[in-house]
């Protein structure tokens, strides 16, 4: 059985290896110990099998036009290579959408395949008038405001982005 929780203690090993395979390179798993490091993480979830940590996801904030008005940015989701494709990131994503819901955040950025991440709500950030640092994002740069109305404006992401 499948269960998605919250990150605890003792979890940030497995974290980095579910990380660095699924990604199958160490820039995302990196950039998760730097956020960690840095205290940037806002919402980390875990995704459980059988006792096996397989997926991890992670939300920081963000800021718009410079200011921290309780957005965050979905990065990296990440899912160990043979469970890929099996909904694992899907509900890890549902969960952390609820807890950032529940804890009062105002929306989420991604960047991220469109067609994946519009089931979830998001819609291109440029219908929000929301823009991102990557010239070459286009409508793979997806926003999901929480409450309304949605703030128009740059974001930025933790400067740990930068080394990606």
């Amino acid at each position: 059985m499948l269960i998605c929780r919250t990150e605890r203690p003792g979890d940030g090993d497995d974290i980095d290896e579910v990380v660095y395979a699924a990604f199958d390179r160490p820039d995302e798993a990196d950039l998760v110990l730097a956020l960690r490091e840095q205290g940037a993480i806002s919402v980390s979830q875990v995704a459980e099998y059988e006792g096996a940590v397989i997926g991890h996801l992670a939300m920081s904030p963000v800021l718009i036009n410079g200011e921290d008005i309780g957005w965050l940015g979905l990065a990296p989701v990440s899912v160990w290579p043979d469970c890929q494709n099996q909904g694992v990131g899907s509900e890890m994503i549902r969960e952390a959408i609820q807890a950032a819901n529940d804890f009062d955040w105002a929306g989420i950025v991604v960047l991220g395949n469109p067609a994946y991440y519009q089931r979830f709500g998001f819609r291109p950030a440029r219908e929000l008038g929301l823009t991102c640092p990557y010239p070459d994002a286009g409508d793979a740069f997806m926003a999901l405001a929480l409450k309304q109305p949605a703030p128009a404006g740059l974001v930025t992401y933790h400067p740990a982005f930068d080394a990606l």
